[in-house]
Parts: C-alpha cells; sequence; structure tokens
C-alpha cells in the first residue's frame, strides 16, 4: 500500500522534530535511511523510489529515534546551511 500525501506529509514533520529533539551542535550522529529492497537506489539509476524508513543512531549504535515511511530520501536535506 502506497502512502498518502497526508501520511507522507506527516511523517516529515515527525522526522524534522526529531531531529530537532535529538541532534544537538558539536556531538555527532549517525543517519540511516532504510530503503526497501526493490527500491531504485540500489540500481545504477540510484533514485530513491521508495518510501525509507530514517532513524537517528549515537555512534555506538544506540537508535535515539526512528520514523516510518518518510518519503523518498534526498541527501541534501541533512544538510543544515546556516543562516
Amino acid at each position: 500500500m502506497k502512502p498518502t500525501n497526508k501520511t507522507t506529509n506527516a511523517a516529515r514533520r515527525a522526522w524534522s522534530a526529531a531531529r530537532r529533539k535529538h541532534i544537538k551542535r558539536g556531538e555527532v550522529y549517525r543517519i540511516e535511511i532504510r530503503h526497501d529492497p526493490d527500491c531504485l537506489i540500489y540500481t545504477s539509476a540510484r533514485i530513491c523510489t521508495c518510501n525509507p524508513d530514517r532513524a537517528i543512531l549515537t555512534l555506538e549504535g544506540t537508535e535515539l529515534a526512528c520514523v516510518k515511511n518518510a518519503g523518498p530520501y534526498d541527501p541534501l536535506e541533512m544538510l543544515e546551511v546556516p543562516a
């Protein structure tokens, strides 16, 4: 079942909230994007066509937050640009 825009938008808001809550300046974290096995990211096209789960982990591997079905992954959205 493909998620609707409403559920995807809610998941993206949840992801933003998790980032604000857990990611602190001066600390290092791992961000995992957990794609579906049939996602085209694993082909030569290298385009995300699934609705991956996203997780924030400590360097030791402790999961701080996980958001299910957070929508296609754009690597540039992880960059923080100072105002």
